[in-house]
C-alpha cells in the first residue's frame, strides 16, 4: 500500500493504492533521525543578554550575522564542524568546540585520495601510500595545534563517530581562532557557557549539535520486521537501502565515505538477484546469511558481504569494478590528482585571507600545505 497525493491538490488527504513489484528497495533515512535538542538552565537569561542559542540545523541560523561574535559548538560530529566552519567564513571573532572527547577531522584531501589512489585486487589501497597520507595528516594535527582525537593511534575514529572532512579546521586552528574543549555544559548566564568542572566559557552565539536520535522505525512500520541481513536484505527480493552506524571499518572499501557509492552497488547486487535468484538468492537472502536488529545496523556488516559477494559471483564481481573503474575514470577526467593539489593548494592559502579579515597573510606565517606530493600517491 501507498499513500498517494493527488497530483490536482497536493493538500488534499493522500489516497491508498495498491502497488505490485517484483522487488522493493526501501530507501528511507536511518541513522539521522530528530535531532537531539541543546537544554540547559539558565538559557533564557542568556537569551534575555542578547546572546543567541540555536541548534545547528534545517538553516536555524540562516540569517545570522556572525560578524565579530564570540561563538559555542556544542558536539564534535559532522554537523558541528559545518556550524564551526560557516560561523569562521561568515567572521566569527572566535569559535570554541565544546565536546566530549575529539573526533576525527581529516583534511580534504584525505577524502579525494581515498577515491582516486589506485586499488589492488582486493580493493585495497597500497599501504606504502596509507602510511605516507596518514603521517601527512598526523603532521598536520601537531603543526595546527588541533587537538589529535584521544583514539589515535589505536583506532581513526572513536565508535559512534563519523570522521568530518574540513580544511578550515587546521587553518583556523593556526590561526588562533579556533580551539576546542572537553566538558559538559551544566549551564548558562548572561555572558556565556558555565561547565560541570566549573570553569566558564564567554560567548554570544551558542549553537547546539550533539547528535540525532536513531530513525530506523520507518522501516520496521514500514514491513512490520525489525531483523535485517548483513546483505541489507529483509527478505526475498526486499532490500532495505538506508545508511548506518559508521563504525571503524566503514572506510576500508571502495565505498570510501560516500553512501552513494555504496547504493550504486547494493542496487547491482539487488537486480542479480532479481534476475538469478536460482544462482545467487542463498548468498543473498539464505538462512546462513547473519542478521541483525535494524537499529544495530553498521557499515562494516554489508561491506564484508559485499566482499564475500564479489569473491562469489562473477556478474557481482563485474558490477564492482565497472563502477570504481568509471568512477576513477571520471575523477580524472574532471578533477585529475594534479589539477586538485594544485587548486587544494591555493584554496589553503586563500583561506588564511579570507579568515584574516580580507587582508593577506604572510606565506611564513601560514600553516603549511602538507600534500605536495599527492599526486605521486595516485599512480
Amino acid at each position: 500500500l501507498c499513500s498517494m497525493a493527488s497530483p490536482g491538490d497536493p493538500t488534499a488527504p493522500a489516497e491508498l493504492t495498491t502497488v505490485t513489484a517484483r522487488g522493493v528497495m526501501l530507501c528511507v533515512n536511518d541513522r539521522v533521525g530528530l535531532p537531539r535538542p541543546l537544554k540547559c538552565p539558565g538559557m533564557s537569561d542568556f537569551r534575555d543578554a542578547g546572546g543567541v542559542v540555536a541548534d545547528g540545523t534545517c538553516d536555524s541560523l540562516a540569517d545570522m550575522d556572525y560578524t565579530g561574535k564570540r561563538v559555542i559548538v556544542v558536539g564534535m560530529g559532522a554537523f558541528a564542524v559545518e556550524n564551526t566552519r560557516t560561523a569562521l567564513e561568515k567572521g566569527a571573532t572566535h569559535v570554541t568546540v565544546l565536546c566530549r572527547r575529539h573526533g576525527t577531522v581529516c583534511p580534504k584531501i584525505i577524502d579525494y585520495l581515498n577515491f582516486v589512489k589506485p586499488f589492488d585486487a582486493n580493493y585495497a589501497h597500497a599501504p606504502s601510500t596509507n602510511i605516507k597520507q596518514m603521517r601527512q595528516w598526523s603532521k598536520l594535527y601537531r603543526q595546527s595545534t588541533a587537538t589529535i582525537p584521544e583514539c589515535w593511534p589505536r583506532k581513526i575514529k572513536h565508535d559512534g563517530h563519523t570522521i568530518s572532512v574540513s580544511d578550515i579546521w587546521f587553518v583556523a586552528h593556526h590561526m588562533g581562532k579556533l580551539a576546542t574543549a572537553t566538558g559538559s555544559v551544566a549551564s548558562m548566564d548572561a555572558t556565556g557557557v558555565i561547565l560541570e568542572d566549573g570553569n566558564r566559557i564567554e560567548a554570544d552565539v551558542v549553537i547546539g549539535c550533539i547528535g540525532f536520535t536513531r530513525n530506523t522505525v520507518l522501516a520496521e512500520q514500514l514491513t512490520g520486521r525489525d531483523k535485517v541481513l548483513t546483505t541489507n536484505y529483509m527478505a526475498r527480493d526486499l532490500m532495505y537501502m538506508a545508511d548506518a552506524e559508521i563504525d571503524e571499518g566503514a572506510f576500508n572499501s571502495f565505498f570510501g565515505s560516500s553512501v552513494l557509492e555504496m547504493a550504486k552497488f547494493f542496487t547491482e547486487v539487488f537486480i542479480e538477484g532479481l534476475n538469478n535468484p536460482h544462482v545467487v538468492g542463498e548468498m543473498l537472502w539464505g538462512k546462513d546469511i547473519p542478521s541483525t536488529d535494524i537499529h544495530l545496523r553498521k557499515w562494516s556488516y554489508y561491506i564484508a558481504q559485499a566482499n564475500k559477494l564479489i569473491a562469489a559471483n562473477p556478474n557481482i564481481a563485474r558490477a564492482a569494478a565497472t563502477q570504481v573503474a568509471d568512477r576513477t575514470a571520471h575523477f580524472h577526467r574532471t578533477l585529475p590528482p594534479a589539477v586538485y593539489v594544485e587548486t587544494n593548494k591555493w584554496e589553503w592559502e586563500e583561506m588564511h585571507t579570507r579568515l584574516n579579515g580580507g587582508v593577506p597573510v604572510p606565506k611564513a606565517q601560514q600553516l603549511p600545505y602538507f600534500f605536495d606530493e599527492a599526486a605521486e600517491w595516485c599512480k
